[in-house]
């Protein structure tokens, strides 16, 4: 028991490096990651908080006991809904030929929306 906890706390020191607002410099890059290093795309970035730095080839299951549980909770939507709207979704489709021919503009922006859901998430197991 005793060597499993100084593993543990040895490989959580080793793991994760935490750097504060006033240490280094970080710079947020245009497309949404972080670095050290100025770069022409990245903007400097001053931290409203601490940062962990995961190690090399660590994956989020592997960094999960560290980080805790989620504070919110993702809702997920109500699968009546969500039958109701891929039901529409298919009548839209059958009035328009499959989005080819709308009979009314309204109904453009609709079938762009839904097919955008439906084309990602596939066909709902709706009872």
């Amino acid at each position: 028991m005793k060597t499993l906890l100084v593993a543990l706390i040895f490989m959580t020191a080793f793991a994760t490096t935490a750097v504060s607002s006033g240490e280094e410099l970080l710079y947020k890059c245009e497309d949404g990651t972080f670095t050290n290093i100025a770069e022409r795309l990245c903007a400097p970035y001053q931290s409203k908080g601490v940062v962990l730095v995961a190690p090399a080839g660590a994956t989020f299951a592997s960094m999960s006991a560290l980080l805790g549980e989620p504070v919110h909770p993702t809702n997920l939507p109500d699968p009546q809904a969500v039958c109701n709207l891929y039901q529409e979704w298919i009548a839209l489709n059958m009035q328009t030929g499959g989005g080819v021919t709308f009979h009314l503009t309204q109904e453009v922006p609709r079938w762009r929306a839904l097919s955008r859901i439906f084309t990602a998430i596939g066909t709902p197991y709706c009872p």
